[in-house]
């Protein structure tokens, strides 16, 4: 039996090179056929090394030829690759080889250059002499080269791999010691030829790739039209080229990249086209059965396998994410587990360098029991639809880091789910500003990984990395322990009366798991004067109809209901509004009411807008009532059909005597550091085109700081510009500050002289 790889698709760049999908059916052309069989004996050819003298932690790369018996070069059972490598220290490491085919880009396809070879990727980490030999087994015969020597010589080509930090473990740092904070993007197909490099400008140096479709459909996806080369234990050599320039890419500007391994969109939304159905040669009769097959299971190390030999060596790799959302497959928590212990493990054994591994929960809470896995070296989650992204990111890095101990990374975040091009929803990248801040300022390991596309490819997105490359540098972040800022007051410079200011209530739209009886049972929230929320984790934002009991539009455990209700305290006569971004289900028309204290307050038809490219996805209205002064109880109902999101705002509820400006941050025995950010800055007033309003200076003092003189740098978010330095003297522990005029949001840098 003879397999054979086809031609993919592939488009050139001016600049480093532009990527399609390479998994598209194509006529047969004999001439791109790589064949993957080998008939006779076994035999090792000439190994020829890329260099005899390599600087540390770069690639050292090992090409060969090899002959045997085999029908499929991928499958470890048939034909498995393994070289022996003894570092100065005397450490044995077994780095698995593979298989590999060299391309070129010619117009939009691959071609072909030269025949296959086999290769061994190394990355040396310690300085010395190296030696190494290579040991191929075909189906039990085994055969070995003759040992080698190279030499590493001490200059660095960067700082290494990226890890878990051994002297902080909520943050990262790389090989030699060096912290390494993640400036974050989520563009899962990578590079498109320009945006790797005018991310990297910018101060970018951290990415999510998918390999599961598009252009790193290493395995599990089929096209519509066959190819033999793709199919259920083939990997494919020209999505795995695409990679390896990618990475190469990455390594060259300085962009590190989770690489998440399996998708659970192939699975619910493609599973026609997936190599492990049946009907399409595969060995699973649904997805279903795949965290409980030994088959399958067998299956994906052979895939792990792979992938370890073919990049573990890479230093732009920075973890292993078994999973995109694990938690959308809808499997039993312990099967799930179980297969992810299995995978991390096997993982290790494999890789020489010691790669972070982790998965990924489509839930923002996610759940307790993989997380607290040992194996999951990182707790990594995603949310989408939160109109108010800066509260959202800072509660929930806080309770993760607290719980778990581990970094935690917010993998995904965007304005929501079949609403179209959110550059056009969010033009002012709100968004993905708050998301870029709050984590770091919450104590993350990384900026959130806002989602895709034109929304991040703007100048606005690499405005906002620039300006947070600029903040963190030289922040030791894994060489300090962190604890939030404690303020102690927040009074405007010039002395004015105190006001009642607004705060911000929001459920839960999706991408957060909440218990079904939850949401239904629980009958009454309470706000308290900060505007917080008890209990926030089932207070749901979708308003169902209260002749439904659920709806299609999300999968997986979810609690739904028809009104909530809020007990708040209302300090002056004041307001309630409710915002409403999206009709999610339209027939029959949605309705809103609103009761305060069981006197209907308001009651409206959701109707369709009379506006041009009318989509109730982006509904974006407001409505208000008002609210007397005292005790209050106040209940949002959708009183008609379908369905719809909500938000709210409580209206002059909360006393301030200074800016209206939200004050979150991070400090340690020498730097503190500190975000002002005016609280209508969010998705929420910019969808609705509410305006925000500058705040004038103020004295902000911060409680149990180290006494001493500090240097403090005003920067700001927007552009990245350093407006003003200043030194502050601080005595009794108590640090005075004197804030700038903010309209939208600064940051202050402090390093103890």
């Amino acid at each position: 039996m003879k397999i054979f790889i086809l031609r993919g698709v592939l488009v050139t760049a001016i600049s480093f090179f532009v990527l399609v999908p390479c998994v598209k059916g194509q006529d047969l052309d004999e001439r791109d056929l790589v064949e993957l069989s080998s008939t006779g004996p076994l035999e090792i050819g000439e190994i020829t090394a890329n260099t005899d003298k390599a600087g540390l932690y770069e690639k050292f790369e090992l090409t060969f030829d090899l002959k045997g018996d085999w029908d499929n070069a991928f499958d470890p059972d048939q034909i498995k690759v393994d070289a022996i490598f003894i570092a100065p220290d005397g450490n044995r490491m077994m780095v698995p080889g593979f298989f590999y085919q060299e391309y070129i880009r010619n117009g939009r396809q691959h071609q072909k250059v030269g025949e296959p070879v086999w290769k061994v990727r190394f990355t040396p980490v310690l300085t010395g002499e190296y030696k190494y030999h290579v040991v191929a087994n075909n189906k039990g015969k085994e055969v070995e080269s003759a040992q080698q020597v190279f030499t590493i010589i001490s200059y660095n080509a960067n700082h290494g791999f990226v890890k878990v930090s051994k002297t902080n473990p909520l943050y990262f740092e790389y090989s030699d010691g060096a912290t390494f904070f993640g400036i974050a993007m989520g563009r899962s197909q990578g590079d498109d030829g320009r945006s790797y490099q005018r991310f990297a400008r910018a101060g970018g140096n951290y990415n999510r790739l998918f390999l599961t479709n598009g252009n790193f459909n290493i395995e599990e996806m089929i096209p519509r039209n066959p190819r033999p080369d793709l199919g259920l234990g083939k990997m494919n050599l020209e999505c795995s080229w695409n990679l390896d320039k990618v990475l190469e890419t990455g390594e060259k500007l300085g962009i590190y990249h989770i690489l998440t391994l399996t998708n659970q969109w192939t699975f619910n939304s493609r599973w026609d086209d997936h190599t492990y159905n049946k009907a399409n040669g595969g060995i699973l009769n649904s997805k279903n059965e795949y965290f409980t097959s030994e088959e399958a299971m067998k299956y994906f190390e052979r895939r792990l396998r792979y992938l370890v030999a073919r990049w573990a060596y890479s230093t732009s790799v920075s973890s292993w994410d078994l999973w995109n959302e694990y938690s959308a497959m809808g499997a039993d928590l312990n099967h799930a587990l179980a297969w992810h212990k299995r995978m991390a493990r096997y993982i290790s054994s494999l890789d020489a360098f010691k790669h972070t591994i982790h998965t990924n929960d489509g839930s923002l809470n996610g759940r307790d029991e993989m997380h607290a896995l040992p194996e999951m070296e990182i707790v990594s989650t995603n949310t989408y639809g939160v109109k108010n992204i800066a509260k959202v990111a800072d509660v929930w890095t806080k309770r993760m880091i607290t719980q778990f101990k581990k970094p935690f990374v917010l993998t995904e975040m965007g304005p929501g789910h079949g609403i179209g091009n959110y550059g056009m929803i969010d033009p002012e990248r709100r968004m993905v500003h708050d998301g870029l801040w709050s984590p770091l300022m919450a104590g993350s390991a990384s900026t959130g990984m806002a989602w895709e596309g034109s929304w991040l490819d703007h100048e606005k997105f690499y405005a906002y990395t620039h300006a947070v490359s600029k903040f963190v540098n030289g922040i030791p972040f894994n060489k300090r322990q962190w604890t939030p800022v404690k303020v102690s007051s927040f009074k405007f410079t010039e002395q004015k009366p105190a006001y009642y200011s607004d705060v911000i209530v929001e459920g839960w739209t999706g991408n957060f798991t909440i218990p079904k009886n939850k949401a239904t049972e629980q009958k009454l929230f309470q706000i308290d004067k900060e505007g917080n929320v008890d209990p926030q984790e089932y207070l749901s934002a979708v308003l169902i109809s209260p002749n439904e009991t659920q709806t299609t539009w999300l999968t997986g455990p979810y609690g739904l209901t028809s009104s909530v209700t809020f007990k708040a305290e209302y300090p002056q006569d004041g307001e309630f509004i409710v915002y409403v971004s999206e009709l999610r289900d339209t027939e029959p028309t949605p309705q809103l009411t609103v009761t305060i204290d069981n006197k209907q307050a308001l009651k409206k038809d959701l109707l369709p807008l009379q506006v041009e490219n009318y989509k109730p996805r982006i509904y974006n209205q407001y409505y208000s009532v008002k609210v007397p002064k005292g005790s209050r109880t106040i209940r949002v109902e959708n009183s008609g059909g379908g369905s719809f999101t909500t938000a709210f705002e409580l209206k002059k509820y909360t006393k301030k005597e200074g800016p209206d400006l939200e004050v979150r941050g991070l400090q340690s025995e020498d730097f503190i550091l500190l975000w002002l950010k005016n609280q209508k800055f969010t998705l929420l007033h910019e969808m609705s085109s509410i305006e925000t309003k500058p705040q004038a200076e103020g004295l902000l003092v911060l409680e149990k700081v180290p006494n001493g003189s500090w240097m403090v740098e005003w920067i700001n978010t927007l552009d990245g510009n350093l407006f003003k330095t200043e030194v502050a003297e601080i005595s009794n522990n108590k640090l005075s500050l004197k804030t700038p005029d903010v309209k939208e949001s600064v940051v202050a840098r402090l390093s103890k002289i």
